[in-house]
């Protein structure tokens, strides 16, 4: 007979895998108000370099005050700018090397949007990872079941004697709650709860024999990895943070870099799955496998591998981790915040617009762009020299970030904006209100201004369209104000943005329009598509309803994007 316990896990992860399932496609960005971290132990303690730990944070929006606590103690607290990383220098002993129960974790929190990623030193050996916020972490995981002594003795020959101590992952879960948490760690021969104070870590010795982890409230769980590289045993722990169940996939890319012919592929899944794509050979991977699946030609170029049930991929080797992008998780915008002299973009974009990639304000022209078979996706590796905004103006793309040319760390960029927008990397996207209230045109002019930027006014065709097609979804029968009106002391039309006026260089005027000024000197539309949605003269008195236009907020780190777009932005309300 089964156990109560038992039963309840059945049924919790049942329930939980089925919402796993169905929420695929939801938007991905990393960042956020608040964050929770771990520095796991240096491996390569006796490597003559004292470890460096640090946190690189970018605050998206300008006068944004944030705090990092480490142990629950604030070390560190400033008001950042927007767009330029600050790094964040964290005290000696940041270390987490207990097992069990352990309190050095490293929190963050800020007044607006940030990004943060996690940097270890030591001599010349970099890790870095990407921190994701509280609101991307979830109540279930399934664990990769990475068999470390396979992977020594298949790859590493020369590394065979590395101590026990250090010959296997650690599972660290951080609380990320303010409240007590009861976490599960379903393995066998039987499960384990703990109960966890707020943002308390557990770390502990992983045996492969862990397949899931769940909690009553929302946890980080990070798998660490003994990096061990042949020259000298000197690099850090590597660290890399799974993503909750409710983002696994079933498409992924897994990317080209260098060394490739060291890396395995790995399958992570809590049903039974087939993995095919690429010279991979149609393979049948168990539930909680630990099988590595080889890709003898990744070396050459990037591949396409596609699971029967939605899965995580890790491309795994001595040394990193690399959870993979799946295909929902692509975003338009990435940060890439790099901190060595050798670092490398691997960049994934479709065939048909991989020329449209832009690296912050200029276009990225390479010739070395390769296509992936049986995909729509190309990929490319670029040199990086300093932090980067990689985007694209009209589809999703996937960015990894890698420090080393020579033992390759890194792993995923850091997204910042899901939706693609022709002038950038749009943080907050533009939005229309309408204004239901009848008001005269001044009235409406000064009540845009006060719940948004301003009384909305077409600047090119594909504007016009945008507004037109809301007030479509809408049903409206009645005209609306717009944001053009007549000058009173000279003969011309004119945009009104705000508190400035713009030359009219687009207009969609019906027959016979603009008329004479007694007839009025204000513009309304009629939201009709058998009229085109043309514009009309309307005596500016007229009460009418009105479109409330706000504009897009964009990430400030490379702007002016060029001359040429600053001034389509300054002069376009809807790009």
């Amino acid at each position: 007979m089964r156990s109560p316990t038992k039963i309840r896990t059945e049924i919790m992860l049942t329930i939980l895998l089925i919402t796993a399932m169905i929420g695929q496609g939801q938007s991905w960005d990393s960042y956020g108000l608040s964050f929770i971290t771990v520095f796991p132990e240096n491996i390569a303690f006796y490597y003559p370099h004292t470890p460096a730990n640090a946190l690189s944070i970018t605050a998206l929006f300008p006068n944004t005050k944030v705090e990092v606590f480490v142990s629950n103690v604030l070390t560190y607290t400033d008001t950042l700018p927007a767009g330029k990383p600050v790094t964040v220098t964290l005290p000696l002993g940041t270390e987490e090397y207990r097992l069990e129960y352990a309190f050095q974790t490293v929190r963050v929190n800020s007044t607006e949007f940030i990004v943060v990623q996690s940097i270890s030193k030591k001599g010349d050996s970099v890790q870095t990872n990407v921190v994701q916020p509280m609101k991307n972490l979830g109540v279930l995981y399934t664990i990769p079941s990475l068999n470390y002594s396979q992977m020594i003795n298949t790859f590493y020959q020369s590394a065979r004697n590395v101590s026990k101590r250090y010959s296997s992952f650690r599972l660290v879960i951080i609380n990320g709650a303010n409240v007590n948490n009861y976490v599960t760690i379903v393995k066998l021969p039987t499960n384990k709860t703990y109960r966890l104070f707020p943002y308390e870590a557990l770390q502990l010795q992983a045996k492969g024999t862990e397949t899931a982890v769940y909690s009553d409230y929302r946890v980080a769980v990070i798998l660490t990895h003994p990096c061990v590289e042949t020259d000298e045993c000197r690099c850090n722990m590597v660290l890399n943070q799974l993503y909750p169940d409710t983002l696994t996939d079933s498409r992924f890319v897994v990317p080209s870099i260098l060394n490739t012919s060291n890396f395995w592929l790995h399958v992570t899944s809590s049903v039974k799955t087939n993995a095919s794509g690429g010279d991979l050979e149609l393979s049948s991977v168990d539930a909680y496998s630990s099988k590595l699946l080889s890709l003898p030609s990744l070396e050459f170029g990037s591949q396409f591998i596609s699971t029967s049930f939605p899965a995580s991929l890790q491309l795994v080797g001595p040394g990193i981790i690399i959870e993979l992008i799946s295909q929902h998780m692509f975003s338009a915008c990435y940060l890439a915040p790099v901190s060595s002299t050798d670092a490398k973009a691997l960049i994934i974009a479709e065939t048909n617009y991989r020329d449209s990639v832009y690296i912050d304000g200029d276009l990225l022209l390479s010739t070395a762009w390769s296509t992936i078979a049986n995909s729509v996706y190309s990929s490319v590796l670029v040199p990086l020299d300093d932090t980067h905004v990689i985007w694209h103006p009209s589809t999703k793309i996937a960015v990894y970030v890698f420090e080393k040319s020579t033992h390759v760390y890194g792993g995923p960029a850091i997204a910042l904006s899901e939706k693609p927008d022709p002038l950038g990397c749009a943080l907050v996207p533009s939005k229309f209100d309408i204004i239901v209230t009848p008001q005269t045109w001044p009235e409406s002019h000064q009540y845009c201004k006060l719940i948004s930027d301003e009384l909305f006014s077409p600047s090119n065709e594909a504007a016009h369209v945008e507004m037109a097609s809301i007030l479509s979804i809408d049903s409206m029968n009645e005209r609306f104000w717009i944001g053009v009106r007549h000058g009173l002391l000279k003969l011309d039309w004119y945009r009104q943005k705000g508190n400035s006026s713009h030359n009219l260089s687009y207009a969609r005027w019906g027959t016979g329009e603009p008329g004479v000024a007694v007839k009025g000197m204000c513009a309304s539309v009629f939201p009709n598509s058998s009229m085109d949605f043309q514009w009309e003269t309307t005596q500016c008195c007229t009460l009418l309803k009105s479109v409330c236009y706000t504009r897009a907020q964009y990430f400030p780190l490379y702007f002016p994007i060029s001359d040429e777009m600053s001034k389509e932005s300054n002069s376009n309300s809807n790009a």
